[in-house]
């Protein structure tokens, strides 16, 4: 477990706290790399402002081109979506998951396996998580729903990178465009983790915070 920055340091008797969202998102911005692209996706298909599509040429195709999101702007997001998930009552401790749908671009699920790092929440991969029906599973699939209007003091224009994405929690389903644009909406704080805390399933086996750094770094990240 090297490479990691103690919450609370190891000792004979405990094995310390750790984050890997610390060590890839806060540690590195404190560090001065704070503008590091660390996070690209492909060009969209449908460019987008302020929730709407685009439709003058000229701006679609100053817009159609591959995203790229620097470190500052993945903290941004993926704290925001853990502070929306802790806000609808999701509580890792009772053992949630956080599960995607297949029709879930790859950025937001970047962004969402981050944000469930950040509060501890369990990010289920494994083949047809996303059907099973129980009441623990936080679901994030896509949906159809109006462009948000950014005039309501409420909801600021920032780029939400949710857009089309809703949350299912039990029988209640969330626009997530609104909710990360929500200013009363707050960030979440990075949570101490034990190292032996499980924060992802996958087919091939069980990932714990301890362990799962470089998963994070290679699987989730497109740069780091």
């Amino acid at each position: 477990m090297t490479d990691f920055h103690y919450f609370a340091v190891p000792t004979a008797t405990d094995p310390g706290t750790l984050n890997p969202v610390y060590e890839l998102l806060d540690f590195p911005i404190a560090m001065g790399n704070a503008e590091d692209i660390v996070l690209t996706g492909p060009a969209p298909e449908k460019p987008l402002v302020d929730g709407r599509e685009v439709t003058d040429p000229r701006l679609i195709k100053a817009l159609s081109v591959p995203v790229e999101l620097d470190r500052a702007e993945v903290l941004d997001r993926s704290s925001k979506l853990a502070g929306v998930l802790r806000a609808m009552g999701v509580v890792p401790e009772s053992g949630a998951r956080l599960t995607f749908a297949e029709d879930v671009p790859p950025l937001a699920r970047a962004l969402g396996a981050l944000a469930a790092a950040r509060i501890g929440l369990v990010v289920d991969l494994r083949t047809g998580a996303s059907s099973d029906s129980v009441s623990d599973l936080v679901v994030l699939h896509a949906i159809e729903d109006a462009p948000i209007e950014p005039g309501r003091a409420s909801v600021r224009v920032t780029r939400s990178r949710f857009e089309g994405i809703g949350v299912t929690i039990g029988s209640e389903t969330a626009n997530l465009d609104q909710a990360m644009r929500d200013s009363r909406v707050e960030f979440a704080a990075v949570v101490p983790l034990d190292p032996q805390r499980t924060l992802v399933l996958t087919d091939d086996g069980d990932l714990e915070a301890g362990t799962s750094l470089d998963w994070y770094r290679t699987e989730v990240l497109s740069a780091s």
